[in-house]
């Protein structure tokens, strides 16, 4: 859907052209770090919050609950406080590594796409099934890196595939260039006449 989009606006009259970005197979993992060094409280702490009085809970009783569909938590919540412990205990060089790799690749990102836009898939398969995408964190990166990276990004729909499920990309602008993220979204939605309701048996 990349290149159909590509093709679109080049037909508007924009110049295209294809950009390597190797470095953003690593986004998941200092999306994660990011996520761990800026928040106030993790993902335990709300959720010990939240049951008052039950005390601290144990991850091993958490995840084989999930296990058995037994208790309040599932699967995702057992998968992102595991996920959580590990990071938690990164040594803070590492952490800190982490991070400044974050923002290097923020810079990298910007400097490709400098005045233009950068049309990015918005997700590694088509629409998964309700569920199929938990444990597999990389699922999320092409979402997920424009949030480290802290860059404007508008989700366009390009139609259904011929098993009616949805197709899009993302448009990627430059820091504080929304307007130019949505002017080319609008253009992209012309083109391909927008969204459109998917078949009746979905």
């Amino acid at each position: 859907m990349r290149e159909r989009a590509a093709h679109a606006l080049a037909a508007a009259g924009a110049r295209v052209r294809h950009v390597p970005l190797r470095s953003l197979r690593r986004a998941l993992d200092l999306y994660l770090a990011a996520l761990q060094s800026g928040a106030s409280k993790g993902f335990r702490e709300l959720l010990e919050e939240e049951a008052g009085a039950t005390g601290r809970l144990a991850l091993h009783r958490v995840g084989w609950g999930a296990l058995r569909r037994r208790g309040p938590h599932t699967m995702p919540t057992a998968i992102l406080l595991a996920t959580e412990s590990l990071f938690a205990r990164l040594p803070v060089r590492r952490m800190r590594r982490a991070l400044a790799a974050g923002e290097a690749l923020s810079r990298e990102v910007e400097a490709v796409i400098g005045d233009g836009v950068l049309l990015h898939p918005p997700h590694a398969r088509v629409a998964p099934r309700h569920g199929r995408t938990v444990g597999r964190g990389w699922l999320v990166t092409p979402t997920a890196v424009f949030n480290l990276l802290g860059l404007p990004v508008t989700q366009v729909p390009l139609g259904l595939n011929p098993a009616g499920l949805p197709l899009g990309v993302q448009v990627a602008a430059g820091r504080d260039r929304d307007h130019l993220a949505i002017a080319v979204a609008l253009e992209l939605e012309r083109a391909f006449g927008g969204w459109v309701p998917p078949p009746a048996r979905y």
